[in-house]
């Protein structure tokens, strides 16, 4: 919960309103009588309109439940419809094996999509109302495991090139984040993280945690209090202990009072975006130079360079394609272009959609 840090391409659940815009897409497309070229590229290449409602389809059946939303903003569509044509391209590219395994791949969720379309008459009239065909699903989930296999292969070499001057260079930005600390923490939660629904006030959080440090400087239990207070999942059960963990993985707020609250003290309570916590600082080992950080917190600066370098590389090889996209003229709306997420025509995909298969599809 407390980790701002997420892998590249992360889903955003937003159900209701996808499911809403899904609605609205649907009504688009029985609009439609006949293709509209909405996008060309290298060689010939074509995207249109229906091709893509049906990828903005796939992608909420398949758990992206955000992407609607950013698909119904004119600039925000325009950077998806690039992306998307830069996995089919790239992904492309991947050897003939790696190609014969997404095949093989493929074939469990398409008996998935197969078993759900003959069970459950609502994800069977999405299908139909979207104009897909099982033979459309399993084509995207093979455009997204090819993508994520050439991903994959490029940040493994972009890896192997991160230099130890770099690494350096990178821990010397902000050597604090690097302090492995243990701490106990009791989170007041003003917002339940499952459905967004307000728990508290920040006046109430925040009456509540001063209550909380109160009891525990009086010598309360954190076991029990914990148990009885945290909404954290990840540490109530554990008297709020987190160990031994490198700081700058938390959130901002977080981090600093790991940083910098002395040690074995209960500090004043903390606001996050979470809610408030009450925290102690049981020990902390500061981080003194690159050359005596840990294997692991070398490996994650590692990976954290060879990311960024793989994502400059993607872009520059999407602006090699010569997409020119042109989509209709339509009004804007908020939330702005600014607000788009850094995300990828190739988010990991489900064995089976989750919009509408079981877990015992899985």
């Amino acid at each position: 919960m407390l980790h701002h840090r997420s892998m590249p391409y992360r889903r955003l659940a937003l159900l209701t309103l996808a499911a809403v815009m899904l609605v609205a897409l649907m009504s688009a497309c029985g609009k439609k009588e006949k293709d509209t070229v909405i996008a060309t590229y290298n060689n010939g290449g074509q995207v249109a309109d229906k091709e893509f409602e049906k990828y903005i389809a796939y992608q909420i059946l398949s758990g992206n439940s955000q992407i609607a939303m950013y698909a119904s903003i004119p600039q925000i569509k325009e950077q998806l419809v690039k992306q998307y044509i830069a996995a089919k391209v790239l992904g492309d590219q991947i050897s003939d094996e790696e190609k014969d395994k997404v095949k093989k791949d493929s074939k469990t969720f398409k008996e998935n999509v197969e078993k759900t379309r003959n069970t459950q008459p609502d994800f069977k009239q999405q299908l139909k109302d979207n104009d897909l065909s099982v033979s459309d699903m399993v084509a995207f989930y093979e455009e997204t495991l090819r993508f994520q296999s050439y991903y994959s292969s490029k940040g493994e070499e972009f890896k192997t090139q991160v230099t130890d001057e770099e690494i350096k260079a990178e821990f010397d930005k902000a050597p604090s984040d690097y302090n492995v600390v243990t701490v106990r923490h009791i989170l007041i939660g003003t917002n339940d993280p499952n459905t967004g629904a307000e728990l508290k006030s920040e006046e109430e959080a925040l009456k509540t945690a001063e209550d909380v440090k109160a009891k525990l400087e009086a010598g309360g239990d954190w076991e029990a209090l914990a148990k009885e207070y945290s909404t954290d999942d990840g540490s109530k059960n554990n008297g709020g202990l987190y160990e031994k963990i490198v700081a700058g993985g938390w959130v901002a707020e977080f981090k600093e009072a790991a940083n910098t609250q002395a040690v074995g003290e209960i500090g004043e309570p903390v606001l996050t975006q979470y809610g408030y916590h009450v925290i102690k600082v049981e020990s902390r080992e500061e981080a003194t130079s690159a050359d005596k950080l840990s294997e692991e917190s070398k490996e994650s600066i590692s990976m954290q360079l060879a990311s960024t370098k793989l994502n400059e590389y993607i872009v520059s090889e999407q602006d090699k394609l010569g997409i020119v996209v042109t989509l209709p003229q339509e009004p804007s709306e908020s939330p702005s272009a600014s607000e788009s997420p850094a995300e990828s025509p190739a988010e990991s995909p489900s064995e089976s959609p989750s919009a509408s298969p079981s877990a015992s599809a899985q």
